[in-house]
């Protein structure tokens, strides 16, 4: 079982990772291309950037207050594809934040799991070797 977990954490690791910088360019570029200006690109993606010492870590509660921040980007590109003058880093975004948000919620919940799994077959090692 920890074998099956270790691989799917790695795999939502990649995929958080690579989410979330897709999600970062696709606002960056959007933004540079529709002549937004730099000062407010900066404001718009720094909420993003404050979670990566978090996800270096996995941490898991890092990775859920990402989710919840995912949420309300979600509802701002989801809007922005309403407008006549979308554009393909608009849909390039709202896929980004939608892999975001799920690769990052499984990765916080797996990280649980195999944590838990290290700790309780810690502690029944810790238990066998004080029976013998």
């Amino acid at each position: 079982m920890t074998n099956d977990l270790e691989t799917r954490v790695r795999l939502a690791r990649s995929c958080t990772w690579f989410s979330y910088g897709l999600l970062i360019l696709s606002l960056l570029f959007g933004g540079l291309f529709s002549g937004t200006p730099l000062t407010l690109l900066i404001i718009g993606i720094a909420p993003l950037l404050l979670f990566a010492p978090g996800m270096l870590k996995l941490n898991h509660r890092s990775l859920a207050m990402l989710c919840f921040v995912t949420l309300l980007y979600f509802i701002v590109i989801v809007v922005n594809l309403t407008e006549p003058d979308k554009s393909v880093f608009d849909i390039i975004a709202v896929v980004a934040v939608s892999s975001l948000f799920i690769s990052a919620m499984m990765l916080s919940r797996w990280i649980q799991y195999f944590r838990l799994e290290q700790r309780s077959g810690a502690l029944a090692g810790g238990k066998e070797s004080q029976q013998e």
